[in-house]
């Protein structure tokens, strides 16, 4: 096994032991019978109006990469496209990161685009995600001031609960310690053979972030972009409905919910296993949803642990239903070019 693929395998060990250990350390303490009756309260059609509205975002980001593609002076089609996003979704759900070259490469394979100018649009894409993000921060910080000073709180406030468990805080240093390793990881790669290879993208890179400045159907861009995170607060806002105890949450609510499991999503776990129900649960006990106590003692059929729970594995489902769809058209569809050449 050479350095690569080594420093690769660990990663992925590394990711997969934090999505673990966050995971037992939220359920450790869940009556697995209490919470299979409470999971049956669960309104399903709001769920599954989630699930539409997450496929929608899938959907309409590859609808806005066409725009970008196009700009390129490169044709694809509008069910490829969408396709490879979903494909990406897919793999993210167990390689970290791993999601944005097996987009480009799947889109490569059937509409013969570079790589590396595919990979250049989705960089643009992250950059207009991260600032969209920031902006929902800097709305939520003006909205829910309160509620964000409760949450810090929240965190500095937590105690060890029994002395076998860690509580949150040990969790987040957990977290930082694996971004720390990262970094360092990251530091060795650059003295690697692999660095020389990155070097290598940079020019096609920089075409790509030229499509941004060549876009013709801006109007069609900006649209797609706001229909994206409109219905990444749907698929969360509408999940209020499907609970008892989450029915008297506003908007503003699910905006902070938003951007609490966004920053849940970046943390390196396997589509965001764990991280994303640990954040989401102390967010809603800051609302005054179900508790954020770990341990013996602790409710064990936590509505704020509950939520995140079925949101995820709703998101999940779409995730490997457009996935696998998506693998499908592509690989039909290289099939027939393959037949026809």
């Amino acid at each position: 096994m050479n350095k690569k693929v080594l420093l690769k395998v660990l990663k992925y060990i590394a990711s997969l032991g934090l999505a673990f250990g966050i995971l037992y350390l939220l359920f450790n303490n869940q009556d697995p019978v209490r919470l299979v009756e409470e999971i049956q309260k669960v309104d399903g059609k709001w769920v599954v109006l989630s699930m539409i509205f997450g496929a929608w975002a899938y959907v309409s980001r590859g609808l806005r990469w066409i725009v970008l593609i196009d700009a390129l002076g490169y044709k694809s089609s509008k069910i490829h496209s969408i396709a490879a996003v979903s494909v990406g979704y897919f793999t993210n759900m167990f390689i970290p990161r791993a999601g944005e070259i097996s987009r480009c490469t799947a889109l490569n394979q059937t509409d013969k685009i570079p790589v590396d100018k595919l990979f250049g649009t989705i960089l643009v894409e992250r950059v207009l995600d991260l600032i969209f993000l920031c902006f929902l921060i800097l709305l939520i910080i003006a909205l829910k001031f309160n509620d964000i000073f409760n949450f810090y709180n929240a965190l500095q406030n937590q105690q060890t609960v029994t002395a076998g468990n860690s509580n949150l805080l040990s969790l987040f240093a957990i977290i930082a310690a694996l971004v720390i390793s990262l970094i360092f990881i990251t530091t060795w790669v650059k003295k690697s053979s692999f660095y020389e290879k990155i070097l290598d993208f940079i020019e096609g890179l920089k075409e790509g972030f030229k499509s941004f400045k060549k876009m013709k159907r801006k109007s069609a861009f900006w649209f797609h972009t706001f229909s994206i995170w409109i219905m990444y607060f749907l698929m969360t806002y509408i999940c209020f409905f499907s609970m008892e105890e989450t029915l008297h949450l506003t908007a503003s609510d699910g905006l902070f919910l938003l951007v609490l499991g966004g920053i849940g999503m970046v943390i390196p776990t396997p589509g965001g296993v764990g991280s994303y129900h640990a954040i989401v649960m102390i967010g809603l006990s800051v609302l005054g949803v179900g508790t954020i106590y770990l341990g013996e003692g602790g409710d064990p059929t936590n509505p704020a642990l509950l939520f995140p729970t079925i949101v995820h594995v709703a998101q999940t489902l779409v995730a490997i239903i457009m996935g696998a769809s998506g693998l499908i058209i592509l690989f039909v569809s290289k099939k027939k070019k393959n037949v026809s050449s």
